[in-house]
């Protein structure tokens, strides 16, 4: 073999390993974006958050359209409505939407429920919730505003206010 031909087989295969590391990169993103799209198409939903089926739930999630929307729809906001773990926190409880927005810290929401009318019940234990994780709010709710300590965890608070 002559220098030249041993040079241009080295020069091909120098070329062809920086062509490969040129297209294997784009290749392999486009396979994850296409098996990403049919699998969403499919129906699977790996990277969303479930969507809210009660106001409670969408209280927590601090989506006030759903929550409006769910209550339109005839959900009653002034009682128990199940929250699914995750949600609020790793637990389930059961709690009207405006505890569960109290809860999940959401201020302008528990204003907007409040002006909603979603607070005609006895409100004590959301004014619990309040000094525990939303201090803020305690005046709009009706109840004296004590020292602003640190919001607590959501743990704490249902065990401070008796309620599971």
């Amino acid at each position: 073999m002559s220098p030249r031909e041993t040079g241009g087989t080295l020069n091909s295969l120098a070329l062809s390993g920086l062509a490969g590391r040129l297209l294997i990169p784009p290749v392999v993103a486009f396979l994850l974006v296409s098996v990403y799209v049919v699998v969403e198409a499919i129906g699977f939903r790996g990277f969303a958050r479930p969507e809210a089926k009660t106001a409670a739930e969408a209280a927590a999630l601090g989506h006030a359209a759903r929550t409006l929307q769910l209550m339109a729809e005839g959900q009653n906001p002034n009682q128990l409505q199940h929250v699914r773990a995750d949600f609020l926190d790793a637990g389930e409880y059961d709690v009207r939407p405006l505890e569960a927005a109290i809860l999940a810290r959401h201020a302008e929401l528990v204003r907007l429920l409040l002006r909603d009318g979603a607070a005609s019940f006895d409100t004590s234990r959301a004014s619990c919730f309040a000094r525990a994780r939303l201090p803020e709010v305690l005046p709009d709710l009706g109840a004296p505003v004590g020292d602003s300590a640190q919001p607590t965890d959501m743990a704490a608070a249902f065990k401070m206010c008796g309620a599971d």
